[in-house]
C-alpha cells in the first residue's frame, strides 16, 4: 500500500475537493506514471462519480484506497481504476440511486395525472441509472448484475471483508496510519441528507452527537464502554428516515431519524436552543401582559363595588322643583311678558 498519495479524494463526491476537473488535472500530470487516490466519502453526485470513473479507467493506471466510511458515489468513482484496497476497518455502502422529490400543492385530477407522469418518468430514469451502475459493479465483481441490484436494494453496510468478497476490492489492508471510521456530527449529518442508513460504528467521543444521546438516556452515562455491543454490518436493518415535524419547524429545516437515532449538527442544535429560547421569551412576555390586564380588571372591578356600597347624597342637596321659590312666584306668565313688550316693567 502505498504511503503518498497523488490525490485525495475525500467530503461530498460533487465539491471542490472531489470533482472531475481536480481528478483531470492530477491524472494529466500523471499520464505515463501510477496514480495513488485516497478516498473516503460517503457520496453525493453519481454524475461526478461516472466522469472520475472514466478518467481513471482512461488514464489506466490508478489505485484507489477506501478509508473510514465510503458509500453511494464514492464507491462509484473507483471502478474504473485498476486496483483498488481498502484498509481492515474501512466500511462500503452501495445502495440505489435517489432524486429529490418534493411537492407542496393541491390539484385536480388533470394536474395529479401530470405529476403522476412526471414520476414515473423519474423513476424510469433512475432505474436506468441504477442498471448501468449495477452493470459497472458486476463487471468489476465479476458477477450477475441480477445479485447487484439486489445488493444495492438491500443498501447496507459492509466491512473490509464483506467488500473483497463481493469483489468491490482487491485486497485488505492493515496499515497503522489508516484510522478507524468515527461517527462525527458532519459525517451524520450528511448520511442522514443522503438517507443512508447509519453504519454500525461507535459514535466518537466528545461529539455533539455523543452528548445529545447522554442527553436523551441518561443511563447511557454509567454504562463502561466495553459492554456495548455494536452489530454486525450485515445485521444493519436500514429504516425509512421520518421528520420531525415539530422539530423541522423550529428549525427551518429537515430533520431525521435513521435507524432509531436523531441526527443534528452542532448548528442545527445552537438554532433550535435558540428558537425554543425565542419562544420561551414570548411566552413569558405573553404572561406578563395577561397579568398586567388582570390586575386593570381587578382595580376596575374594585371601583364599581365602592360605588354600589357608597351611600346617596344629603337630602338637604336636593332641590324640591314642586315650591317655586322665585320671585315671580304666583304673577301671570302672560301678562309679564306682555308687559315686558309694552315696557311697562
Amino acid at each position: 500500500m502505498p504511503k503518498n498519495y497523488n490525490l485525495y479524494l475525500k467530503g461530498y463526491v460533487g465539491d471542490w475537493n472531489f470533482s472531475a476537473d481536480m481528478v483531470n488535472a492530477v491524472l494529466d500530470k500523471h499520464k505515463d506514471k501510477e496514480v495513488c487516490v485516497l478516498i473516503d466519502s460517503t457520496g453525493g453526485r453519481v454524475d461526478t462519480a461516472l466522469s472520475i470513473s472514466s478518467l481513471f479507467k482512461l488514464h489506466g493506471n490508478v489505485h484507489c484506497h477506501y478509508v473510514g466510511m465510503n458509500a453511494s458515489a464514492a464507491t462509484i468513482a473507483s471502478m474504473g481504476a485498476k486496483h483498488v484496497s481498502i484498509d481492515a476497518n474501512a466500511l462500503f455502502l452501495v445502495h440505489k440511486c435517489m432524486s429529490v422529490v418534493f411537492e407542496w400543492d393541491y390539484m385536480n385530477a388533470d394536474e395529479l395525472a401530470a405529476h403522476i407522469a412526471d414520476l414515473e418518468k423519474l423513476k424510469k430514469d433512475n432505474e436506468t441509472i441504477d442498471g448501468c451502475i449495477a452493470g459497472m459493479y458486476a463487471s468489476r465483481c465479476k458477477k450477475p448484475k441480477e445479485d447487484l441490484l439486489t445488493l444495492m436494494k438491500e443498501g447496507a453496510w459492509l466491512t473490509a471483508k464483506q467488500a473483497l468478497e463481493w469483489g468491490f476490492v482487491d485486497e485488505i489492508t492493515d496499515d497503522p496510519e489508516d484510522a478507524a471510521p468515527e461517527i462525527t456530527d458532519v459525517v451524520a449529518d450528511a448520511l442522514a441528507k443522503e438517507g443512508i442508513p447509519m453504519p454500525p460504528v461507535d459514535v466518537k467521543k466528545g461529539s455533539f452527537l455523543e452528548r445529545l444521546a447522554q442527553l436523551f438516556n441518561p443511563s447511557s452515562h454509567s454504562k463502561p464502554a466495553a459492554e456495548a455491543k455494536v452489530p454486525e454490518a450485515t445485521q444493519s436493518t436500514p429504516q425509512m428516515s421520518k421528520a420531525l415535524t415539530a422539530v423541522t419547524a423550529l428549525l427551518g429545516a429537515t430533520v431525521t431519524v435513521a435507524d432509531g437515532k436523531l441526527t443534528l449538527t452542532e448548528e442545527q442544535a445552537d438554532a433550535l436552543e435558540s428558537a425554543v429560547a425565542d419562544h420561551s421569551a414570548t411566552v413569558n412576555d405573553l404572561n406578563a401582559k395577561i397579568t398586567e390586564k388582570d390586575n386593570k380588571i381587578n382595580e376596575l372591578n374594585a371601583k364599581i363595588a365602592d360605588l354600589v356600597k357608597e351611600p346617596a347624597s344629603n337630602t338637604s342637596d336636593v332641590i324640591d322643583t314642586s315650591k317655586d321659590t322665585s320671585p315671580l312666584n304666583g304673577l301671570d306668565i302672560d301678562k309679564v311678558c306682555d308687559a315686558l313688550c309694552n315696557g311697562l316693567i
